[in-house]
């Protein structure tokens, strides 16, 4: 047993054997393991991939806040992995000033990371679950506050049962919604579906950009072009804001050089989808995607403002979608966000929601506290609406 995996000792007598992973050299390791448990679990995302995870926890990790791993795992008697739950300790400061110790799941914070769970085998017992949330305790952390996990994940309707039966105070809350186009059929009929206004103005604009200038549609095959289509990205991502009232998110000098960093490696695993629109051998529009398990997910775009007229937010997004019933892909995510854009094209939409558990006083206070807040400013809102 490595120096920096800790076995921990179950709470009940189990064939099982729980291991907790703190150091980056062991979690680097991991990969084949990860990826493979990650194909046969239960529920699957692009976002849990041993790819997005490492690599976030290795540009994150002491940014904003000091971060210690803390990866659970269980393995089975033959040594085989069977549950992964990635996470991270850092303190957040409690009720009068006091310092709490709280885990997090990688990939929350910084970056907008969906879907995020436990990664746990399709082959899997109810009990590996209880020995999992049970492990939580033997920690010794004041509480959690898991982010980004949907209704039907594999933690949410779990923990709060579990936190239930032990006495602890336990606070489920909406986080963010999600647009999705499932892809059945093709893309001709998919299009055909859509409002007939959406529907003519889809054909319309690709074709008259089509008829007036040389477009070229194309995907970033190569290392050396996926690095240089994230600074094309931003470039284009920061002309667009700056015609626009507020400031976008995305727009940070530390997540540009995040995502310049994984591209590679997230071209090299397959996972990579990124689009370029080009105009009369110009880019005028990128869609940054990933690809995992039939599921494409738009993360980012770029537009060139002064083309904004002639709908080439909606020809490159078009093109994605076609490209994605290519592939055979059966589902289109636009990820987080309401924007009305995403709403011309799908009227499905899922929820993710944050959960938070105290095991101290302490961090029930801290919780409490934090919820009576939130409570209050929407009350606020309502009187200052009236």
């Amino acid at each position: 047993m490595g120096e920096n995996i800790v076995t921990v000792a179950n709470l009940r007598e189990t064939e099982y054997k729980t291991e907790i992973i703190t150091s980056t050299k062991a979690f680097q390791n991991l990969r084949g393991e990860w990826n493979n448990l990650l194909e046969h679990s239960l529920k699957k995302s692009f976002f849990l991939t041993w790819e997005w995870q490492f690599y976030w926890w290795t540009f994150y990790e002491k940014i904003a806040s000091e971060k210690q791993l803390c990866i659970l795992m269980v393995r089975n008697e033959e040594d085989q992995l069977q549950a992964i739950l990635p996470m991270y300790k850092a303190h957040v400061p409690g009720v009068l000033g006091k310092k709490l110790e709280v885990l997090f799941l990688i990939g929350s914070g910084h970056e907008s990371s969906e879907y995020l769970d436990a990664i746990i085998g399709d082959f899997a017992e109810e009990r590996l679950f209880e020995i999992l949330l049970d492990s939580l305790q033997q920690l010794n952390v004041d509480g959690l506050h898991f982010s980004d996990l949907r209704d039907d994940s594999l933690l949410l309707p779990r923990m709060q049962d579990w936190a239930q039966l032990h006495g602890l105070y336990a606070e489920k809350r909406y986080w963010k919604t999600c647009p999705f186009i499932p892809l059945q059929g093709n893309y001709d009929d998919f299009v055909g579906s859509l409002s007939k206004n959406m529907r003519y103005n889809v054909r319309r604009r690709t074709r008259n950009l089509e008829k007036n200038h040389k477009v070229v549609f194309r995907k970033s095959d190569t290392m050396e072009e996926a690095e240089k289509t994230v600074s094309v990205l931003y470039e284009l991502h920061r002309k667009r804001w700056e015609t626009k009232e507020g400031e976008s998110k995305f727009d940070d000098p530390l997540r540009e050089q995040f995502h310049t960093k994984i591209a590679a490696p997230l071209l090299e695993a397959g996972y990579l989808r990124f689009y370029v629109l080009e105009v009369d051998d110009v880019p005028v529009a990128t869609l940054y995607c990933f690809a995992y398990d039939g599921h494409v997910y738009y993360y980012q775009a770029g537009m060139e403002p002064e083309l904004e007229k002639e709908s080439i937010g909606m020809v490159v997004m078009g093109k994605a979608i076609e490209a994605s019933f290519t592939e055979d892909a059966h589902e289109y995510d636009f990820l987080r966000g309401l924007e009305e854009y995403k709403f011309r094209w799908t009227d499905k939409t899922r929820d993710t929601h944050i959960v938070e558990i105290a095991f101290s006083k302490a961090a029930a206070s801290y919780f409490g506290a934090q919820a009576k807040w939130r409570g209050m400013k929407k009350q606020i809102k309502k009187v200052m609406k009236k």
